[in-house]
């Protein structure tokens, strides 16, 4: 199956653009946090230059996300809703993740001997 470098381009430009806006990051601060020009960020961010894979991968630990989730349109089948779920929850403060965290255990300790019947 050949892919087009186009529609990668456009993939990624799509969603970095969201996750940098989920964020709340500006270019530059996304260019700086990712130690790229911010010329070339804006390049990437309207299709006009492709990535590297390290510079993929930075833009992943800047944006606190995963290639999975840059490259989901490529992988519909493939991602289910926990990475949803674990990029929602990396976009929490550190309190909220706790108290996620905590939520969970407590349901995880409390109902694994209880069935739920399904009237």
């Amino acid at each position: 199956m050949q892919i087009d470098n186009e529609e990668v381009k456009l993939v990624l430009s799509k969603n970095i653009k969201l996750a940098r806006n989920m964020l709340g990051l500006t270019q530059e601060t996304l260019s700086e946090k990712a130690e790229i020009s911010l010329s070339f960020l804006k390049d990437v961010e309207s299709t006009r230059s492709s990535i590297s894979l390290s510079t993929l991968i930075s833009l992943c630990q800047s944006l606190e996300t995963t290639p999975n989730q840059l490259l989901k349109s490529f992988f519909v089948d493939s991602i289910d809703t926990s990475d949803n779920i674990l990029q929602q929850i990396n976009l929490l403060s550190d309190y909220q993740r706790n108290a996620i965290l905590t939520l969970i255990h407590y349901f995880n300790t409390h109902n694994s001997n209880k069935t739920i019947s399904k009237d």
